[in-house]
């Protein structure tokens, strides 16, 4: 390998020429202007470039510079040097395309993670600089007090000899009077003087404006491939309003004629930039992933599993939230049940599989109940739940194992098959009086209502004391209503500004269940009941499949089978 220098560009570039990446990490000024902290190295083969990166102790690939016939020669060229030399095989910011390619060669040789952090906003270059347009109307609303307050103002091109000092002296200026200067801010300084006393041998543009004969804006830009732009530094007195977009206007008017778009690079998984970048309307991203080699395996979950589990849950699914899974992991995660799918350390899918007692044919047995089913989503599409669920279910093909089936389709090709369904009612409100209800607030009373409602039905779940301790926990966990009828059940249902959603729905008879309802009769919210197949009430109804089962051997309206699970 040969360290990156600057003089090298000239050989550098008929291979970057030949990859034609879209990206602003193929941009050779990009790699100089930032090659004091990533140590980039290069060997040149016949058909192929490699770059090898090294930052914080890590090293890490680049795509390799050449063309797709000749992609799988210089990856495994990558992947032998990696093995030889002793660090893990990475390839960091591919591009989609290039991704594309790589599953058509190996399928399942390795694991595409997406790192949004590292997208490209590519925007419009004519709606920029023009301000056209109703989306910026904010950015031109600035710019024109800009125009106003300054009148006199002077844009030109910097020499980046003869303005050096006074690029510098503005950068000491506006950056280092903040109050903590990052490792990243000291940085980029360094890699925009590097830039500057290289403007001999770099093919990039930098201007700047100044007021009163004081430099108070400059920008540095570089032409890409695919018609665009890359915005490589724009740095301006804060304290001027409408600054930001007067620079950015000029770069652009006297500069890159031709040019359609402008790539201002990435985010970096900064909350602050990334709204500030969403606000100018990207017309498109470049999207990033990670290569790895796939060495995943299927684990039991240890106790040191349990804080990515938790991070794992939250983030897929929508309806939890802190108190929620707080609750979940306190009183009903089971780590000897629960079973995770590892790449590394990095727990990419989790699932649990939990004992529960089943009345079924008169007699109870246990069986299991198939919850948590998740995936990294920066890991989806790629097999990853089923290569988990397909060494989970080998370990259980004796048991009988339910689930709900929020997506039927996704679990069909694993043996499993539509056991319960609810019916789910838009209720007629008309059908509902005012009448007097006598409410109970025992809540010992629903452990009995539920267990003669199930004596109903020839399959249903046994709820025992516990449950109903966690139960209840649950509802206060999701903000959820129990309403308790005496002598009739009781209802548990959750509100929002519109609509009043009932999931649970436990009757002594089809008549109490009438009489419970005009317990609404005083809202204007819609009401939505999600109830069991042999309820009878007014309104717009719908089947709805709720749980799945690998012991039936076809779909079935099963009018005796009950069980509404949600954990």
């Amino acid at each position: 390998m040969k360290k990156l220098k600057i003089e090298d560009y000239s050989i550098i570039k008929p291979y970057l020429d030949l990859a034609d990446y879209e990206g602003y990490n193929s941009n050779f000024v990009t790699m100089m202007m930032w090659n004091h902290e990533y140590h980039i190295e290069y060997e040149i083969h016949e058909h192929f470039l490699v770059m090898l990166h090294y930052f914080k102790n890590t090293y890490f690939w680049a795509m390799p510079f050449t063309t797709p016939e000749y992609y799988k020669e210089a990856v495994e060229y990558m992947i032998d040097y990696s093995q030889k030399h002793h660090f893990d095989f990475v390839i960091e910011c591919a591009n989609s395309e290039f991704v594309s390619r790589i599953k058509d060669i190996y399928h399942n040789k390795f694991l595409y993670e997406r790192t949004s952090y590292n997208d490209d906003y590519i925007y419009d270059r004519d709606m920029l600089q023009n301000l056209s347009g109703k989306k910026m109307q904010k950015r031109r609303n600035h710019y024109n007090a800009f125009l106003k307050e300054n009148p006199h103002y002077v844009y030109r091109d910097l020499h980046a000899q003869k303005d050096f000092d006074t690029i510098l002296e503005c950068l000491n200026r506006w950056e280092t009077d903040k109050d903590n200067m990052s490792e990243s801010m000291t940085s980029e300084i360094f890699g925009i003087m590097y830039l500057l006393s290289s403007k001999h041998l770099l093919d990039f543009e930098v201007g700047g404006i100044f007021i009163d004969d004081v430099m108070q804006a400059f920008i540095i830009a570089s032409k890409l491939p695919h018609d665009t732009v890359q915005i490589h530094v724009e740095k301006a007195n804060k304290n001027i309003r409408g600054l930001y977009p007067a620079i950015l206007k000029e770069m652009l008017e006297h500069h890159f004629e031709g040019a359609l778009y402008i790539n201002r690079e990435e985010d970096m998984g900064l909350e602050n930039l990334r709204k500030s970048k969403k606000a100018l309307h990207p017309c498109k991203m470049i999207e990033k992933y990670r290569l790895t080699l796939r060495q995943t395996c299927v684990l039991k979950a240890t106790i040191d599993d349990k804080e990515q589990i938790i991070q794992l849950w939250k983030d897929s699914f929508q309806d939890e939230n802190e108190l929620t899974t707080k609750f979940y992991f306190e009183n009903l995660y089971q780590e000897e049940n629960t079973y995770v799918l590892k790449q590394n350390s990095k727990i990419i899918s989790a699932l649990q599989i939990v004992p529960m007692d089943i009345k079924r044919e008169n007699e109870i047995k246990t069986c299991y109940f198939l919850l948590g089913v998740c995936t990294n989503e920066n890991f989806q599409r790629q097999g990853c739940m089923k290569e988990l669920l397909d060494e989970v279910l080998k370990i259980y093909h004796k048991q009988i194992i339910y689930l709900q089936a929020y997506n039927p389709d996704i679990y069909r090709p694993f043996g499993f098959y539509v056991s319960h369904y609810h019916q789910k009612i838009v209720l007629d409100k008309n059908s509902l009086v005012d009448m007097e209800l006598i409410q109970s607030y025992d809540l010992s009373l629903l452990k009995g209502y539920y267990e003669a409602f199930t004596k109903n039905y020839d399959e249903y779940r046994i709820r025992d004391e516990n449950y109903w301790k966690d139960y209840i926990k649950r509802c206060q966990s999701f903000e959820d209503h129990i309403c308790i009828m005496k002598d009739k059940g009781y209802f548990v249902y959750h509100e929002d500004d519109e609509t009043i959603y009932i999931y649970e729905c436990i009757y002594k008879d089809n008549d109490s269940l009438i009489q419970m309802l005009n317990y609404f009769y005083k809202t204007d919210k819609k009401i939505i009941i999600e109830c069991d197949m042999k309820a009878k009430i007014s309104g717009e109804k719908e089947n709805i499949i709720t749980m799945m089962s690998n012991q039936n051997h076809k779909d079935i309206l099963n009018l005796d089978a009950y069980i509404n699970e949600i954990y």
